[in-house]
Formats: structure tokens, sequence, C-alpha cells
């Protein structure tokens, strides 16, 4: 599931464009110590729900339109009963514990290495990025990454875990 998960995020071009949005908005933040307008923030949220939703949507192989309708949310709910019923308790928190360690604790070292000092301090050298401070091109870059993968993978990997498409699956 956690491979299936990432095939998922990055198969469609929608959920990986519009996680641009939040992305870039972080990594202004962060370049700015957090001293952005407010609507910034509310930008960041208000994308994330509708890329929660519009993941929810693809899943279930329908419109986005769609999850403004009780009959997705239903099938949704049957499905979500099954998968407890079938998966509690050792399935489940397997899955739970493959989520920890996939997606927070190997994606997590996975960015924290790629921006470490050896590689960063190249890349800045090749973006003419060299005479800004390390520390602030690497947490801006940091969160950056983290809502290009962490965050919304995320939500593609709990949601699948909690029965969303599955009534869909093989079809």
């Amino acid at each position: 599931m956690f491979v299936w998960s990432i095939g998922f995020f990055y198969r469609h071009l929608s959920l990986v464009l519009l996680s641009l949005i939040p992305s870039t908005f972080r990594f202004i933040q962060m370049w700015n110590d957090l001293n952005t307008p407010l609507w910034m923030e509310i930008a960041v949220e208000s994308t994330r729900v509708v890329l929660f939703l519009l993941i929810l949507a693809l899943m279930h192989r329908s419109g986005f339109r769609d999850v403004f309708d009780s009959a997705l949310w239903q099938r949704w709910q049957r499905s979500l009963k099954i998968e407890l019923e079938r998966n509690w308790p050792v399935t489940f928190l397997a899955q739970i514990a493959v989520f920890i360690i996939g997606l927070y604790v190997l994606m997590n070292t996975t960015l924290e290495w790629l921006l470490n000092p050896a590689f960063m301090k190249g890349y800045m050298v090749l973006l003419g990025m060299e005479e800004y401070d390390y520390d602030q091109v690497y947490t801006a870059a940091l969160f950056f990454l983290k809502n290009m993968s962490v965050i919304p993978l995320s939500m593609v990997y709990i949601l699948r875990m909690l029965g969303a498409g599955a009534d869909t699956r093989d079809k």
C-alpha cells in the first residue's frame, strides 16, 4: 500500500499541481521566517482541504463535485466498515506501523539526506544562491519538499487504509 500510495499520487497530475500551491507558500513562509500575511496560511490550509477532497474523489473514480453528494460518503462509509472488520486489529496496526516507518521516518530521513550541507551547498552554487544562509535555504526547501511528498502521500495512504476507493478496486 505504501508503494501504491506513491504511484497513485504522482500518477495524478492534478494532485501534484495542486500540491504546488501549499508547497510554494510554505517555501515563502519559511524563507521569511513566517513573517508573511495571514492569507498565505489560509491558502495553504484551504488548498489542503481541496487536495483531500480531490484525492477522495479520484480514489472513488468520481468527479470532484461528487464529494458534495452523500452517495460518495455512503460508499466510503460502507467500505470503511468492511476494511475495519476485515483488518482490525492486526493488519490495521501493521498498516499504521508501515505508515509511521515508511512515510514519516523514511521520507523525512530521505529529505534531510538530500538537503544535507554536502548536497545543498552544491545546489545553492548551481542556482546562484551561495550568498544565502544555508539554514534559511534548508528550512524553506525542506518545507517545500514535505508539502510535495510527505503531506499528500499521508492523505493518500490514510484514506486508502480507511477504505476510500475500496468499492472501485479491481473494476
